[in-house]
Formats: structure tokens, C-alpha cells, sequence
């Protein structure tokens, strides 16, 4: 229909477009003006500092004073959860061990099991406590035997395990002296 309507008129509708051109035109026009005033003040603007700045240049320029660097920042650590990072680390390497050993893992490094083996270590594991203990044990108890095989005694069993305890005890007093001694060299 709108094909009937522009055959019907021809002259109407070039005489739109026309119009239309005209208007345009126009506005380019305005718009260049406009353009051209902008940049005529944008250079005078951008004359007018570079001026300033060569003034500025000729000018000696004063001594800066020295100032005392500050301290370096300290670097900021992202807050990490170690417990997260630990459970995460035994599941991704458990998940590479065979049945039999992903078993035996989960049970050693179950927490109750974990934190009975960190105490121990922190105290009857400990070297001084385990080489003072056997080597007394080794001493007394075959200083023990030896006497009642010679004489003919009978042994209730109980030295050995009695003079482990004293061997580990002899072995805590003898890392604490040496740790004494170790400080007052410092």
C-alpha cells in the first residue's frame, strides 16, 4: 500500500526527502561551527599550559628536601585455613592409594589417633627419652640377667620394663642439662 501511496504522489515524496536533506545539512553545518569554536578554545587552553610549564622550566628549581623513606609494608597474607588445606591435601592424596592403604590412612590420621601421636611425640617420643631409655634398659637389664643366671635367681620380668622408665628419665634430666648448658653459651 505504502508503494501505491508513493506512485500516486511522486512529487510529494521527493519533495519530503528534500526536506529532509535540507535539515541535514543544517544540522552538519551547526555541528561543525560548534566543532571548529571547541577546538579554537582547546588549543588556546592547551598554549596557554604549555607556556606555563617552559616559564616554569627556566626557573631554577628548588633543592627537594630530603625525606626519610617510610618503612616497606608489611605484605598482606590472605587469611588461610590450615585445617581446609590439610583435609583437602589427605583427600587428594587418599584418593591415589590403594584400598587397603586409603583404609589404614583414615584410621591413622583420624584426629583422635593424630593428636594421642603428637602428644606422645612431644614427650615420651622424644630422641633423648628413647636413647636414654633403651640404652638403660639394654645396661640394667643385662647387668640383671647376667647376675641372676651366674647365682641362680629367678627374674619376675619386671627389671626390664623398670629400668626402661629409669633410662627415659635419666635421658629427660640429661636434655635438660644440656639444654641449660646451650643457653649460657648464648
Amino acid at each position: 500500500m505504502s508503494a501505491e501511496h508513493n506512485s500516486a504522489h511522486p512529487e510529494r515524496s521527493e519533495s519530503k526527502h528534500e526536506g529532509l536533506a535540507e535539515v541535514g545539512r543544517e544540522q552538519l553545518e551547526a555541528h561543525r561551527k560548534h566543532s571548529a569554536e571547541k577546538g579554537t578554545e582547546d588549543n588556546q587552553d592547551r598554549l596557554e599550559a604549555a607556556r606555563e610549564i617552559i616559564n616554569k622550566s627556566d626557573e631554577p628549581a628548588p633543592e627537594p628536601e630530603p625525606t626519610p623513606e617510610p618503612a616497606a609494608p608489611k605484605p598482606h597474607i590472605p587469611f588461610i585455613d590450615h585445617k581446609q588445606v590439610y583435609a583437602d591435601t589427605m583427600r587428594s592424596v587418599q584418593k591415589r592409594l590403594t584400598p587397603v592403604s586409603r583404609s589404614f590412612s583414615k584410621v591413622i590420621h583420624a584426629p583422635l589417633v593424630e593428636k594421642t601421636s603428637e602428644v606422645l611425640e612431644n614427650t615420651v617420643a622424644r630422641p633423648s627419652v628413647t636413647l636414654g631409655a633403651t640404652l638403660t634398659a639394654l645396661c640394667v637389664g643385662s647387668i640383671f640377667y647376667l647376675t641372676a643366671y651366674h647365682y641362680g635367681y629367678m627374674l619376675s620380668g619386671s627389671e626390664l620394663l623398670f629400668s626402661f622408665i629409669v633410662g627415659a628419665l635419666i635421658g629427660i634430666v640429661i636434655e635438660g642439662v644440656w639444654r641449660i648448658l646451650l643457653r649460657r653459651r648464648a
